[in-house]
């Protein structure tokens, strides 16, 4: 049977492309029925918009997405061996962060579902964060809505994994340095999602580097310290730094 996805303009991530997070999590529904079961994303090229894309499927693990002969990305059933740092928030804190991080005005993802302040109220996530006390470290509020909710009060799967997305890049990257990144993997599972009207707050914090590779985790918390999802991400640094530069950076509480 013939599949295919189409990406409405509401989801997108940089420009005129899918948020990596949402797509994920789309595609993580596709192959596991159960949210627990890690999902493995791996991206290869941007997610056009608005553009029917063909879903193949490789047996019952694997599944990948493709724009004509361009592969967008493959999923998989994979482990994931991840333990979140413990649990230490400084609410205040991470409010005041919130008030004025993400991506702003002039960022390449300004738009973004996640992260981008351009998005109002129960249209995008609205995940706004950034770094915590110099880096490697980032927290992000989240203030789950109903318009993302489905006939249970409980945020739809691929809205909890777009959560986990931008936070990551955040703890990855070096304040020095900070040239766009994109999501190149991504894998994720679910425990528990929030419900609507919850408030939450995404961990992220860095792993490692090898190259323009930044690894970093992330988890989603209710603030009554439930652990509701958790996930790996691989970043790919882009060589050029003129495409961002300081608007892409996540303001920090002065």
């Amino acid at each position: 049977m013939h599949e295919t996805l189409t990406i409405d303009r509401r989801y997108s991530g940089p420009r005129l492309t899918g948020n990596g997070g949402y797509v994920g999590g789309v595609l993580a529904a596709r192959l596991a029925a159960d949210e627990r079961d890690p999902v493995e994303i791996t991206f290869r090229a941007p997610a056009p918009l608005e553009t029917p894309l063909n879903v193949e499927r490789q047996g019952d693990d694997r599944l990948s997405l493709k724009h004509g002969e361009t592969l967008i990305c493959e999923a998989r059933r994979a482990p994931l061996d991840v333990t979140p740092p413990p649990l230490d928030i400084d609410w205040p804190q991470a409010e005041a962060i919130w008030r004025v991080g993400g991506s702003s005005e002039g960022s390449n993802f300004y738009e973004c579902l996640v992260c981008g302040r351009g998005r109002a109220e129960g249209d995008g996530l609205r995940v706004w964060g950034g770094p915590v006390n110099g880096g490697g470290l980032s927290w992000s509020l989240y203030h789950a809505h109903k318009g993302h909710a489905d006939a249970d009060g409980r945020i739809a799967r691929e809205f909890v994994w777009g959560t986990l997305d931008c936070p990551g890049a955040w703890a990855a990257q070096d304040l020095d340095d900070w040239r766009p990144a994109l999501t190149g993997r991504l894998t994720a599972s679910i425990l528990e999602r929030p419900r609507a009207g919850e408030r939450c707050i995404v961990v992220g914090w860095r792993i490692g580097e090898e190259g323009r590779k930044l690894y970093s985790g992330t988890a989603l918390y209710t603030e009554s310290g439930t652990l509701c999802a958790k996930a790996l991400q691989t970043w790919i640094l882009l060589k050029d730094a003129a495409v961002g530069g300081d608007a892409d950076r996540p303001r920090t509480p002065n």
